[in-house]
Parts: C-alpha cells; sequence; structure tokens
C-alpha cells in the first residue's frame, strides 16, 4: 500500500498593473509576472496583473483570493518619479475620477492600515537586497490606493486573516529618458521586492505550517 500525502503550499499573491497612459510597460506587472511561481521565505508567489480600471481590479482578486486562500495579498503599483520603493502604511477612502472626489467604498472606513510587516520589509529591502526602501504613508488616490484599500476592506469584512499592503515601484530609466525624473533599473526593483515577500513569508512563520 502507497501512502500519498497531500501537501498544501502556502502561498503569497501578488499583483501588478498593465501599462497605461503613455507608458509602454509597468514594471509591477513585470515583476508580478517574473515572480510568478517563485517560493520565496517557504511560500509560492501566485501573481496575476490587473487593468488600469477602477473596480476590475478589486473583481479580480477577489476571487483569488477566495480560491487560493493566500497568507498574504502583496500589490505592486508604479510611482511616476522615484528612486526608492515605497512600502505604503495606509489606504484612504477617497478615490478621484475627473477632478472629482468619490469614496473608494460607499460607507466604508475612512482609512485602513497596512498589514503587512511594513518596517520589516522596508528593513530586509535594504540589509538583504542592498536597494533603498522607505515608509511612506499615502497611496494616493488612483488605483494604488484602491486596490490597496479594497484589498484590505474585503479581508476586513469577510474576516479573512490574511495579511495585505501595497509597494509603490521606481519607473525604469527607459521611462524616464531625458526627463530627468528618478528611476531604477528593474533587476534591482525585482530584488528588492523578492526580499520584501522573503519578509512577508518571515512574519508568516510558514515554517511551522
Amino acid at each position: 500500500m502507497t501512502l500519498i500525502v497531500s501537501v498544501i503550499v502556502p502561498k503569497i499573491l501578488l499583483t501588478g498593473f498593465e501599462p497605461w497612459d503613455d507608458w509602454s510597460h509597468n514594471p509591477s506587472g513585470d515583476i508580478a509576472l517574473a515572480l510568478n511561481g517563485e517560493m520565496l521565505g517557504g511560500c509560492e508567489i501566485v501573481s496575476a496583473v490587473l487593468p488600469v480600471v477602477h473596480g476590475e481590479d478589486i473583481a479580480i482578486v477577489k476571487p483569488l483570493i477566495e480560491n487560493l486562500k493566500p497568507l498574504a495579498v502583496v500589490s505592486l503599483g508604479l510611482h511616476g518619479s522615484a528612486s526608492v520603493l515605497h512600502i505604503e502604511r495606509v489606504a484612504v477612502n477617497l478615490k478621484v475620477v475627473g477632478g472629482v472626489d468619490h469614496p473608494v467604498v460607499d460607507d466604508g472606513p475612512d482609512a485602513y492600515f497596512a498589514t503587512l510587516p511594513t518596517r520589516e520589509m522596508v528593513a530586509a529591502i535594504k540589509t538583504s537586497a542592498h536597494v533603498p526602501a522607505k515608509l511612506t504613508y499615502s497611496a494616493g488616490t488612483f488605483l494604488c490606493n484602491h486596490i490597496m484599500y479594497n484589498a484590505l476592506h474585503y479581508l476586513s469584512e469577510s474576516g479573512n486573516g490574511a495579511q495585505a499592503g501595497f509597494i509603490h515601484l521606481p519607473p525604469t530609466p527607459d521611462m524616464v529618458l531625458g526627463t530627468g525624473k528618478a528611476s531604477m533599473a528593474l533587476p534591482d526593483i525585482q530584488r528588492g521586492v523578492a526580499a520584501a515577500l522573503e519578509a512577508v513569508a518571515q512574519s508568516l512563520n510558514v515554517s511551522t505550517i
């Protein structure tokens, strides 16, 4: 008789965005795809690239959370000019569409704090990946804030204990060529994100699962 043991591998859901506006590509989507299927800190990274459309982003993420049952949801997005990874602490219930303020979720809380180990993520990016990183306290009022707020709201309302949060990524040098804006090479961004995910996995204590 052969005993077959099924092992459930802990998962981290990693999302990025498609290119938008005049960008030819989006580092957040590039990095999400590059890390899809990787094992980091004992967790399997499962990635999704989201459309830059209010509502369609969370419509994709909700069933992924339900089906994959990830221990954490880490969303990535593009910062227009930066030379450092921004680990966001706060998502607000505000989106600006056509110059008009709207709530992300009607009657939702004013804000959510990220439930990821944000300080540990910054430390890991700096010390393990040797990539600049810092804590920041506004994910903006566009799709980056939208997916961060919606993911945290859904997890809170559903009683799901998964962690969630957001990382703003710099543009790559080719995206800002001739503009004087700050940027970071894609391999450096990927190395920094991988270190952040390792820190998330470590906080989950997946070795005991």
